[in-house]
């Protein structure tokens, strides 16, 4: 036995699912269609909301300008381009500001060690001293003069 359903439950039912049975909740469709069968002041909301139903169903949507696409087009904002991981470190790190005292630093050490290093003298020395430890083994003949 199902509960009776109220007039103001049916009249949500209809404005919610439209007038078609078969569109109404399982639970309540047989109280409904009980209601239904008793009430001609549900017969006549079925009526009417069957006669929306009919006009929602053949409403078709109007056709598109020609030019909405390039309306559409012309209001869409353009795409942004996604930082890079790399980037967005590097401008968290401080940038410039980081890398110019490191390059500095690096100058400056090279400097360093080019003054502060003895000059070496290249030349015949060390081509004499490889020459004989390349006579010391027989696969290096072809090194040989």
């Amino acid at each position: 036995m199902t509960t009776p359903l109220s007039p103001q439950r049916f009249a949500d039912l209809l404005a919610a699912h439209g007038a078609d049975p078969r569109r109404w909740p399982q639970a309540e469709r047989a109280a409904a269609l009980a209601l239904l069968a008793a009430s001609p002041e549900a017969r006549r909301q079925q009526h009417e909301a069957a006669r929306l139903d009919a006009l929602l169903d053949a409403w078709q949507p109007p056709a598109p300008s020609p030019d909405l696409r390039l309306r559409l087009l012309h209001a869409m904002p353009l795409p942004q381009r996604a930082e890079s991981l790399l980037h967005r470190l590097w401008r968290e790190l401080g940038g410039w500001r980081l890398a110019a005292p490191a390059l500095a630093g690096a100058l400056a050490l090279g400097i360093a060690i080019g003054v502060l290093l003895p000059a070496m003298e290249a030349g015949d020395d060390l081509l004499a001293e490889w020459l004989s430890l390349a006579q010391l083994d027989d696969p290096y003949e072809e090194y040989t003069p």
